[in-house]
């Protein structure tokens, strides 16, 4: 029986691509089933063998779906061979944006760049909700996105990403699929992609493999691997193992792992182990991450595989990544001038923060995904004393328990395997004097919320590992969508933090309560764009619920933006909001948009029977029946606004009725 893989993605277009990059790897080996996070009402997975997510974003929103007990695993991507020479082409201290679609895989994408060993030009992440900068030489993208300006020959295309051959080697092991089938997958796609580690272990068991390919294979990885025999004598080991290790490859191939421990003593004590993995430590090239796995075969030792990265190599997670290939400040951009709206909840947050940023007490910001909590956190300090001093935000919800403990509060030489020489600064440090905005409070661990209750009351902080106390002088702001006296009752929030940090509360209206700033916002963002808006889509926008708030509005009108041409209305929305039940009309507006038709269509000279109302209604809005269609005719008749005539010649508009359009903007 053909064994089965599913594919967990954001939208039918990358679950597609996706599907084809299997069956073009592994043919008919599997039989590919997918599962879109746009689709409505999917399909629950209760049949796979495996499960394989884009990212940990995507298995959160379909986790409900599965009811199997297959194993789950993340994408792991690279760019193929020929788009990183396209990259290797650009001129060394190039500035190069790298945009992708969201936050998670700009980063991801540009730390893969870093790591396969571009590192003469600077790599700034970028995605459609974020900043780009103004100076820039080239946009590295794997398409031309509607959000990114038009440089010309300075796009660099590099299509969408590629499994890594990692990835196609767990699949191979986890499937199991037969020694002899696997070896020519392998090899087959090596060749097209650059690589870096994992799933060599998995190779290097198949014995059938011949020295000279290995060397080949080992060589085309980007970090440093040594391989080594039962008794530690070094059979295979890479030029970039050379490189950190500052040994000539061949002058390794003499020696073993005793030779390498006494040249290195802080690396060697890893080395010994029969298993590590991403452990930190120094060498005499800098910091190293090391791991070390035993290879058995049928209970025999065959020997251990070593990987080597350099640290700064490793930057895997949103912070890290922004911080290393960004070197960008800490600032925040946006001022109280930045909050476009004009309703009373609006305006009520809006002058309680602008009150608030003359103190220096903690600040609590509540509201939805999407309503501009860090605009609002960012507008405060750049209204306080404290605006000429850094502003630093990070997400609570990003990174794992251990790595937002060091991040938040830094660490001791010597604090943990491979800490740094002289420690970390940790960004209560860095921001002091300044802000510190902490975005998902609500999903800070419990086990970090007495150190940050302590943070806030002694206004002293201790380093992981260290036994001193630091002052810092730091101003919190704090933002969560969660409920959080709920999750006080519940145990799952400090009852002391809570109250500690809710000094001023400030509630943040989502768009649905504020319809009366949707005009001025979407004047706001397209004010440099010379089009139209109709009058149905103004109407549309003022009805719509808006989930995704602020941020969704502007989407969409970038969107609308870029496809109309001259004007925008109905038809410029997005598939998504014309598929989702969000997509209706009021009554009143639906009896003025049948007038609108009228109006048209006796301009045009076109038939104005209820048939023809129907159908133009149905193409251009939403899909109505004739006997709804007679009780608009009907309403607009009450109203003297259209006359109906006898027979088939249908209803006329009244000068009434051509007034009211003109008076309206409807025409």
């Amino acid at each position: 029986m053909q064994r089965k893989i599913t594919l967990l993605a954001i939208d039918e277009n990358i679950s597609m691509f996706f599907k084809k990059e299997c069956q073009r790897i592994f043919s008919d080996l599997f039989q590919i089933d997918y599962r879109s996070a746009d689709i409505q009402e999917p399909l629950p997975i209760t049949n796979t063998d495996l499960i394989l997510y884009t990212d940990p974003t995507i298995l959160n929103k379909l986790i409900h779906l599965i009811q199997c007990p297959a194993p789950t695993l993340m994408m792991k991507r690279t760019i193929r061979r020929e788009s990183l020479e396209k990259i290797k082409k650009l001129p060394a201290g190039s500035i190069a944006l790298v945009a992708n679609i969201n936050e998670y895989m700009a980063n991801e994408t540009a730390a893969t760049i870093h790591q396969l060993g571009i590192k003469n030009i600077r790599l700034i992440p970028v995605h459609k909700d974020s900043y780009l900068p103004e100076k820039y030489d080239y946009i590295i993208t794997p398409r031309r996105y509607i959000f990114l300006p038009d440089v010309g020959d300075r796009i660099i295309e590099i299509g969408n990403r590629v499994f890594d051959i990692s990835m196609v080697l767990d699949i191979l092991s986890i499937m199991q699929v037969d020694n002899n089938v696997s070896e020519e997958i392998m090899f087959n796609y090596l060749s097209k992609v650059p690589t870096i580690w994992h799933g060599i272990g998995y190779a290097w068991e198949n014995r059938r493999v011949l020295v000279n390919r290995w060397n080949i294979l080992i060589n085309e990885i980007a970090a440093g691997v040594i391989v080594c025999d039962e008794k530690g004598n070094v059979e295979l080991a890479n030029q970039k193992a050379a490189e950190i290790l500052s040994t000539p490859s061949d002058l390794l191939h003499k020696h073993d792992i005793d030779y390498i421990s006494w040249k290195e003593p802080e690396l060697g004590k890893i080395l010994k182990l029969n298993e590590a993995k991403d452990e930190l430590t120094t060498c005499s090239s800098g910091e190293v991450v090391v791991s070390v796995k035993s290879i058995h075969l049928g209970g025999e030792e065959y020997g251990k595989l070593i990987v080597l990265n350099q640290y700064h190599e490793m930057i895997n997670t949103q912070q890290k990544a922004q911080k290393k290939l960004t070197s960008q400040g800490y600032v925040s951009k946006y001022s109280f001038e930045d909050l476009v709206g004009k309703s009373g909840e609006f305006e009520k947050a809006k002058n309680i923060c602008k009150k608030v940023s003359l103190s220096d007490s903690t600040v609590l910001l509540f509201g939805e995904s999407g309503v501009g909590k860090e605009m609002f956190a960012g507008a405060i300090h750049n209204n306080s004393g404290r605006k000429n001093k850094p502003f630093i935000a990070i997400n609570c919800a990003t990174l794992p328990e251990n790595l937002l403990e060091s991040e938040l509060f830094g660490y001791e030489e010597g604090a943990f395997t491979g800490a740094r020489k002289g420690g970390r600064v940790g960004l209560f440090e860095l921001a002091h004097s300044g802000t510190i905005f902490l975005d998902e409070i609500g999903d800070l661990p419990l086990s970090l919320q007495a150190r940050l209750l302590r943070a806030i009351e002694e206004k002293e902080i201790r380093r992981v590992g260290g036994e001193n106390m630091v002052s810092v002088n730091v101003r919190i702001i704090a933002a969560t969508n969660k409920n959080l006296p709920e999750m006080v009752k519940l145990g799952e929030f400090r009852n002391d933090l809570y109250y500690r940090l809710n000094v001023f509360q400030v509630s943040i209206p989502p768009l649905r309560k504020r319809k009366i700033d949707i005009p001025l916002l979407i004047n706001h963002f397209i004010s440099d764009r010379k089009l139209k808006i109709s009058r149905e889509f103004i109407d549309f926008c003022n009805n719509y619920e808006w989930p995704g708030n602020i941020r969704e509005l502007r989407n969409v009108l970038e969107y609308a933006a870029t496809i109309s041409d001259g004007e925008i209305n109905i038809s410029s929305l997005p598939d998504y909001i014309k598929d989702s039940d969000g997509y209706c009309f009021t009554e009143d507006l639906n009896v003025y948009l049948m007038l609108k038709i009228v109006y048209d269509n006796t301009q045009q000279n076109q038939n104005t029977g209820r048939r023809t109302l129907k159908e133009e209604f149905s193409r251009k809005f939403v899909k109505i029946s004739e006997a709804k269609v007679r009780d608009y005719i009907q309403k607009l008749k009450s109203k003297n606004l259209v006359s109906v005539n006898s027979g088939r010649k249908g209803a006329s508009i009244t000068e009434k009725g051509v007034s009211f359009l003109q008076t309206n903007g409807y025409i």
